[in-house]
């Protein structure tokens, strides 16, 4: 049951804490004791644990993917000592961070020390301001600066303790996962660990750089590098090859979610270069993003396949929506930024806009120069009426 709401857990638990508050202000808590709660809140449901890993990830054998902050338009896009990293206009979706673990000597060990290190000072810290704080202060003549305020933090910062306890302990290598579950299942880090060319070819992959990330892929060893290897042979437009890669991965415990939306840009991209009638990919297309809608719409409607599938059902307009706003996205990757303008491009000519759809193309170039599907919609390009083709007529 945990399982199934964790996705909506984070609004029930902000709808929650903010009648509470409410309800406490109405009673005569301090107004800045309330504000307090809600910045410890805000601050100890990520922002603090993402810090923490961005300190200690080395010392638990792992090695940055990529670093993102915001959504909307990008910022700025660069590396940092080779890591991929990308800063977007609106700060509404905070710091993501994904990182791979080496095979080091004692992964598990190492994990779980940083992982209890963490709870305890998220959970010390709360006690600390909390309780202590004041009198603290006082003690050394700093009680002004050790309000409610400081109070209401460290009250907001224990009781996400117990959401980040829910939400992270289902989720494999995080905090609470390595805590509760890892000290159970002994060869649970297995599917986990990356060799270095992986985590190399990982990051070109995210940049966009695909003929240097399939120079850099050497024996594929687990789940995740399978699947990287499968978005080298989606982008090369190998779709054979790219099912098979992404089998292999779901076979080798890399994260089911990750391996649904890569199969499923495999079928739009068998539909986009005519591998299939595209009354077919719809048709495929739609059961396999039910899963995403069953755990979570918002994360559907992030998706690049889900704007294809409107096309697909005939309506091109509402794809040109969906498509344009993820092809901007500075969450997204410049792979799947440059996935996106694609999907954007065969919107657009579907809807009879060619020109738009040729100029969504030279930016999708732009993120992945080495995109297969970009060359199949500048085929569809010179063939519009084709294109345009209801969905349900042979093609």
């Amino acid at each position: 049951m945990i399982n199934r709401l964790r996705f909506a857990l984070p609004w029930i638990f902000l709808l929650a804490g903010t009648t509470a508050l409410i309800a406490v202000v109405d009673r005569g808590l301090p107004p800045w004791t309330a504000l307090g709660f809600l910045l410890g809140t805000l601050l100890g449901q990520e922002p603090l644990s993402d810090l923490w890993c961005l300190l200690t990830h080395r010392l638990c054998g792992a090695r940055l993917l990529f670093v993102s902050y915001g959504r909307g338009r990008r910022l700025w896009q660069g590396t940092i000592a080779g890591v991929p990293v990308c800063l977007g206009l609106r700060p509404t979706t905070g710091l993501r961070i994904s990182w791979g673990l080496l095979p080091v000597r004692a992964p598990r060990i190492r994990l779980w020390v940083c992982s209890v290190a963490w709870l305890a000072v998220h959970c010390g810290l709360g006690v600390w301001l909390a309780v202590s704080c004041t009198g603290a202060a006082r003690g050394v003549g700093l009680a002004v600066s050790c309000t409610g305020a400081a109070r209401g933090v460290g009250l907001g910062l224990l009781s996400t303790l117990v959401l980040l306890l829910l939400l992270q302990g289902a989720s494999p290598v995080n905090s609470a996962w390595a805590v509760l579950v890892l000290p159970f299942r002994p060869r649970a880090l297995e599917h986990h660990v990356w060799s270095p060319r992986g985590i190399t070819a990982e990051r070109l992959l995210y940049r966009g750089l695909v003929p240097e990330a399939r120079a850099a892929l050497g024996r594929l060893s687990t789940g995740q590098e399978h699947l990287t290897a499968a978005g080298v042979a989606l982008a090369e437009g190998r779709h054979d090859d790219a099912d098979r890669l992404v089998a292999k991965a779901a076979a080798n415990g890399c994260s089911a979610l990750q391996a649904h939306a890569v199969a499923a840009v495999v079928i739009v991209c068998r539909g986009d270069s005519g591998e299939l009638p595209r009354s077919r990919a719809g048709a495929l297309l739609a059961p396999a993003l039910d899963v995403f809608g069953h755990d979570d719409r918002a994360r559907l409607r992030a998706l690049v396949p889900a704007a294809d599938l409107a096309r697909f059902n005939g309506d091109p307009e509402t794809a040109v929506r969906a498509a344009r706003r993820l092809a901007v996205d500075a969450s997204l990757s410049p792979f799947w930024r440059a996935q996106a303008g694609c999907s954007l491009a065969a919107a657009l000519i579907a809807a009879g806009r060619p020109e738009q759809a040729g100029r969504a193309l030279a930016r999708a170039r732009r993120e992945c120069p080495g995109l297969a599907r970009i060359t199949a919609l500048e085929h569809a390009l010179e063939r519009p009426d084709e294109t345009r083709r209801p969905a349900g007529t042979p093609g």
